[in-house]
């Protein structure tokens, strides 16, 4: 390598680090994936390796079962309970309110930003349905003593609950497995509110697609894409 050629790698440097941290409509709508190590991005990975380690000291095993997904993986399970719901007759807005109890419109989740995951304990035996919030708030839930941990530990290596049990939140329901690595996650969030419009995460395979119109998704970014802890807005 020779100098000119050394100088202009020292320019690119700045441009690659910065993929993740000022991240572009792609980015944020889940249609280009930021820099990840082993589904988040790199600082929320080290981050939630020093929680796991923590909190393998109480033999709790964290293990992360979903973290970064992309467009086309949020359109499938979006289409999928799109047809099930359809299939037992629900229809229009009613159709999509069902879907988002707990399931973003692709474009829109959390997962998209490789800041999110779905965390549960794998030093347990493992229910059937693990994604069931009775599993970690119930007494003898299985992951309850994972959750306990969670609410009262994750805090100190930057990992917030994003969709709590507070009956004044508006938007998805509780869903105490999912915690959000806020370093990273809260400015997305603003990037998000300012960049992203109805356009933006609507694709023709997008089934409903004719029901998500411009007044639909401001009122739906309002109550459900901030409608979030207040610690990580």
């Amino acid at each position: 390598m020779n100098r000119q050629q050394f100088l202009l790698s020292l320019i690119a440097l700045p441009a690659l680090a910065g993929i993740s941290d000022d991240p572009d409509l792609e980015i944020l709508t889940g249609k280009k994936s930021p820099v990840l190590r082993f589904g988040l991005q790199d600082s929320a990975s080290k981050a939630f390796e020093a929680m796991k380690k923590e909190a393998l000291k109480q033999k709790i095993k964290l293990h992360i079962t979903s973290g970064y997904r992309d467009y086309e993986k949020q359109m499938a399970i979006w289409n999928g309970k799109f047809d099930r719901y359809s299939s037992k007759g629900i229809k229009g807005l009613e159709l999509i309110r069902k879907i988002t109890e707990f399931s973003a419109m692709p474009g829109t989740s959390r997962h998209h930003w490789g800041t999110d995951a779905d965390i549960l304990d794998i030093a347990v035996l493992q229910p059937k349905n693990p994604l069931e919030p009775n599993h970690y708030v119930a007494a003898k839930g299985v992951y309850n003593r994972m959750h306990d941990w969670m609410l009262h530990n994750a805090d100190r290596f930057d990992f917030y609950e994003a969709y709590t049990d507070d009956p004044t939140r508006p938007g998805y329901k509780f869903e105490p497995w999912h915690f959000s690595y806020k370093p990273i996650s809260a400015g997305y969030l603003k990037k998000y509110n300012k960049l992203v419009k109805v356009e933006n995460i609507k694709l023709p395979e997008l089934k409903g697609n004719n029901l998500i119109t411009e007044s639909f998704f401001a009122d739906y970014k309002k109550k459900y894409i901030n409608g979030i802890n207040h610690y990580l807005s």
